[in-house]
């Protein structure tokens, strides 16, 4: 009896880290991934700024140009 617990209680904590570190894992990669969302947006707003037929959808009064001049 004494012998089948120990080895219960073992296979619950075996168990019981390896869902630690899979948490641990799968929140280094939802950070990862919203890190690299944020890149990205960032990328297509500079985008967005240097594309003139992108202008045009926020009815920006530089769409009539060609090239934008700061």
């Amino acid at each position: 009896m004494k012998f089948e617990a120990a080895i219960l209680r073992a296979i619950a904590h075996l168990l019981q880290h390896i869902a630690d570190s899979m948490i641990w894992f799968g929140s280094a990669v939802i950070d990862g991934a919203a890190s690299v969302l944020r890149v990205s947006r960032s990328c297509m707003d500079r985008a967005r700024e240097w594309d003139p037929r992108l202008w045009d959808r926020d009815h920006d009064p530089r769409s009539d140009t060609r090239e934008r001049r700061p």
